[in-house]
Formats: structure tokens, C-alpha cells, sequence
């Protein structure tokens, strides 16, 4: 299959309210052909059954699980997606010679985003993240907190100074497209793939259009 041989792009879920928002990024992004290397934080698993009520393994079925739950074909998309454990700190995102798209931390608690704007790399999403900033490819981040606080606000400044893109989701209302809570979520996905350089979807209605 030829869209195998682009580059994956990363997607990291943590344990931030707002799975849903990672589990329909990597659907539109193997809609769109786009390999996706998957890697959920051991946190998110309970947050992903509170709110999903979606039971994930632990073992090497983890992508027929999510590709079932996304109503996606199996033997289609299973090609494209790879499952990582936060805890594979040896796994190819953690390396710079591992070529990516870029990586997309969706939804991102404060603790990662602290980790990731702080340089701390012990687990498999926060190292990924860094190896994303120094090899200087795209790093989108989309906090999940409200209000902020001075020292959120502090890491969100110093990881935006360090090349990364934080993009939380706000409300949109200027579409009558966006007054459902599918609309917003679709806006929001449409805007970090617009920054992925995948501008070809279909996810909202542009201005002017």
C-alpha cells in the first residue's frame, strides 16, 4: 500500500478529560490514508472508559480494538496503525532518526504538558514529544484545563517559545456547522490537521467558501 511509506504521524492521548478528541483525529487521519503510531498514557485508560465506555487491552490486540471502536475495517487500516505502550521508552518515536509527520498530544493534561515544556522524558509520550521539538517537526499540543493557572499558562508559553503549537479547543460559532458538539470537535480536528500540513479535509466550512 502506498501510504505506508509516508511518514506516521504521532498521536499521544493522556489522561486529560476529552479522549474522544484523540480517538477521532487518528480516525480522520487513516480515513486520509495517514499511518498513525497510537500511544495512550497508562492514566487516560480509566478517563477512556468513564467517558467512551470503551475497555482497552494492554496486549497487541490494542489496534483491533480501536480500529473496531472507530468502526473502521480491520483489514484495511490495521497496516496503518501502530499501538505503543507509554511505557516503551525504546519504541521508534523516542528516536530522532525515526522519521515522522510530526506529533499531536491530544488531548494534554497539564502534567504532560509541564514534562514536555520542562524537558522531563520518562515516559514514552514526553521523550517522543521532545525528540518532535529538537528534530524540529511539528509538535501540536490541545490542553484540556479551564481556567488556566499563572504556572499553565508559564509551560504553555515556554513550550510555544520552543517551536511547539498549542491548540486548545475553543468554541467556534461563526458556522451554523459548528452548533453541535460533533461541529466543534470537527473544528477542532480540522485545525490541528491544517497544521499537520493536511489541509484537504472537509472537517468545517472555510471562510469565505
Amino acid at each position: 500500500m502506498e501510504s505506508t511509506l509516508k511518514r506516521p504521524t504521532v498521536v499521544a492521548i493522556t489522561g486529560a478529560s476529552g479522549s474522544i478528541l484523540g480517538f477521532q483525529l487518528v480516525k480522520f487521519l487513516l480515513e486520509m490514508g495517514e499511518p498513525v503510531e497510537f500511544i495512550i498514557s497508562a492514566h487516560s485508560y480509566q478517563v477512556i472508559l468513564e467517558e467512551m465506555k470503551l475497555t482497552l487491552p494492554t496486549s497487541n490486540e490494542q489496534e483491533l480494538t480501536v480500529l473496531n471502536h472507530l468502526q473502521l475495517e480491520p483489514d484495511k487500516y490495521l497496516p496503518l496503525l501502530h499501538c505503543f505502550s507509554n511505557k516503551h521508552i525504546g519504541a521508534p518515536p523516542a528516536s530522532g532518526t525515526h522519521l515522522t509527520r510530526g506529533m499531536v498530544v491530544i488531548p494534554c493534561s497539564m502534567t504532560t504538558l509541564g514534562k514536555i515544556a520542562s524537558g522531563i522524558s520518562d515516559n514514552l509520550i514526553v521523550r517522543a514529544a521532545d525528540v518532535t521539538l529538537k528534530e524540529r517537526r511539528k509538535l501540536i499540543v490541545v490542553p484540556r484545563e479551564s481556567p488556566f493557572n499563572q504556572i499553565h499558562l508559564e509551560n504553555m508559553l515556554r513550550l510555544h517559545q520552543a517551536g511547539g503549537v498549542i491548540l486548545p479547543p475553543v468554541l467556534s460559532f461563526y458556522q451554523e456547522a459548528f452548533h453541535s458538539l460533533e461541529g466543534q470537535i470537527s473544528y477542532t480536528l480540522g485545525k490541528v490537521l491544517d497544521h499537520l500540513d493536511l489541509t484537504t479535509h472537509n472537517l468545517f466550512p472555510r471562510w469565505g467558501s
